[in-house]
């Protein structure tokens, strides 16, 4: 397992492995390599509550069948491993000294990733994945979990 990359996790990546049950799916080995901490990555604080928010969603919560306080202790799980990040208030004011893209809805991950200089994004968004390709790297959970787990 690969301990020295440092990695953002977009939301749908954390969402996907807890509707996924059994099973060997990369975004499932990622998740779990969180938990186990054995992924190192990186959350702010803004970015745990959209996990926590799309995880309750209704539709979301239906699928998964966790309740609200399941969800609350999967999420404390991940918070005992991460590396946490505060990102600067404004667009201006970034961290690693360069532009990061502006990527509507995305902001809280773009933030994320400004702060955390080196750190590759994990998602399986493809836009996001390639607005912030000319700026940092970005994975999808497949490839990630390819060549580093």
């Amino acid at each position: 397992m690969c301990l020295t990359l440092l990695a953002v996790l977009d939301t749908n990546v954390v969402v996907s492995r807890v509707l996924t049950g059994a099973g060997e799916s990369p975004n499932r080995r990622i998740v779990d390599a969180m938990l186990a901490g054995t992924l190192r990555f990186v959350l702010s604080d803004a970015h745990l509550v959209e996990y926590r928010r799309v995880l309750l969603r209704p539709a979301i919560a239906q699928r998964h069948g966790l309740r609200e306080d399941d969800v609350d202790a999967v999420l404390e799980s991940l918070v005992l491993n991460a590396g946490f990040r505060e990102p600067p208030g404004a667009r201006g004011d970034s961290a690693a000294g360069c532009d990061p893209p502006l990527v509507p809805g995305h902001e809280h991950v773009v933030a994320l990733m400004d702060a955390s200089p080196g750190a590759v994004l994990i998602t399986g968004d493809h836009q996001l994945a390639e607005a912030v390709t000319p700026w940092r790297t970005g994975l999808t959970p497949a490839d990630f979990a390819a060549t580093s787990l």
